[in-house]
């Protein structure tokens, strides 16, 4: 389990501290795919360095299984990041190395930490090596250099690279952002992938709110530095409780709350309604002229999430509540 304690990070200039992370609370539940989501500049990646130490905070805790990583020496610190993989947006592969050659290169490192014999490591590592390289569909690129490879195919290499050494964790920052949406998708199917397979705990840096839906468990929210909002996926979209979270999971509500007259209600679907057609029924049945200002829905874990921001004429609200809750529809007025 990762957990974060009253973490903070700053950065020294001229004209004082600048603050990239503040009392930061969380908890990374082993097993699953956790997402850290928030605008550019929020402090995202800075957590995520933070996790593995390349970023040291400058006050609280990074618990790690337990143990106080901050407090580790160099050789126990060592140890603990062969334990955390990580997969970077830009890739990181080396040039001249073949792909074979770069998924070996961190268990030559461990190697050289742990002085083994240099015939029987060649054996078993290549033996390792291949074993990834199907794992990420890229069994036929083991002789290939990163100048032969798509984007996606570099993307894959990283991550056959960032699971070498065995790790329990795997943190992931914005790793698909330099993809295009097709390349995305088959990325992050291998992250789930990888993670159902290995039980590997994935932690996911993203602005992108596609990312947290297509393949998280757990998200966090962050804004200016500070965690605004945490929970399971399904929780936060049905009922994003911030201005950050609702203008990051439906971006078009703020806009669109001021366009009409009447009570707005926000309707939150949460993947157990049937497909009866709500509104239709709603409006046919109680006789009111629904305004709808805003809908939209996505698939989550297999399941239809979505939200519907209506207005209601004056005077009709409860007629239209009473219609709702006999309906099982959850709504929020706003």
């Amino acid at each position: 389990m990762i957990q974060l304690v009253d973490l903070t990070k700053t950065y020294p200039s001229p004209s004082g501290d600048i603050v990239a992370l503040e009392n930061i609370d969380l908890t990374v539940p082993d097993g699953s795919i956790f997402g850290i989501i928030g605008l550019s500049g929020a402090g995202k990646s800075t957590l995520v360095r933070c996790i593995n130490l390349l970023e040291r905070p400058t006050s609280g805790q990074v618990l790690i299984d337990g143990e106080d990583v901050t407090k580790a020496n160099k050789k126990r610190l060592s140890d603990i990041r062969r334990n955390i993989g990580m997969i970077f947006q830009s890739f990181n592969l080396l040039e001249q190395r073949t792909v074979e050659a770069n998924v070996m290169f961190p268990l030559e490192l461990t190697r050289h930490s742990k002085g083994s014999n240099a015939k029987t490591f060649r054996e078993e590592a290549k033996q390792h090596v291949a074993q990834l390289l199907e794992l990420v569909g890229l069994s036929d690129k083991a002789k290939s250099y990163p100048s032969q490879l798509s984007g996606g195919q570099k993307q894959r290499v990283a991550i056959a690279r960032a699971l070498a050494t065995n790790p329990k964790y795997v943190l992931c920052d914005e790793a698909t952002s330099a993809l295009d949406p097709t390349t995305t998708q088959s990325i992050l199917e291998l992250i789930k992938d990888i993670n159902r397979k290995l039980g590997v705990t994935v932690v996911v840096i993203t602005h992108e709110m596609r990312v947290v839906e297509s393949i998280c468990t757990h998200v966090a929210v962050i804004d200016n530095s500070r965690i605004a909002e945490t929970g399971t996926v399904s929780d936060v979209f049905s009922f994003p409780q911030t201005d950050i979270a609702k203008e990051l999971i439906i971006p078009n509500l703020i806009r669109s709350l001021g366009n009409s007259d009447g009570t707005k209600l926000r309707l939150v679907f949460n993947g157990e309604l049937s497909d009866e057609p709500i509104i239709s029924a709603l409006a046919m049945q109680c006789q009111v002229a629904v305004n709808i200002l805003y809908a939209d829905t996505k698939n989550i874990e297999g399941r239809v999430f979505g939200h519907m921001v209506i207005t209601v004429p004056e005077g009709q609200t409860d007629v239209v509540k009473r219609f709702l809750d006999a309906h099982n529809v959850s709504y929020r007025e706003e």
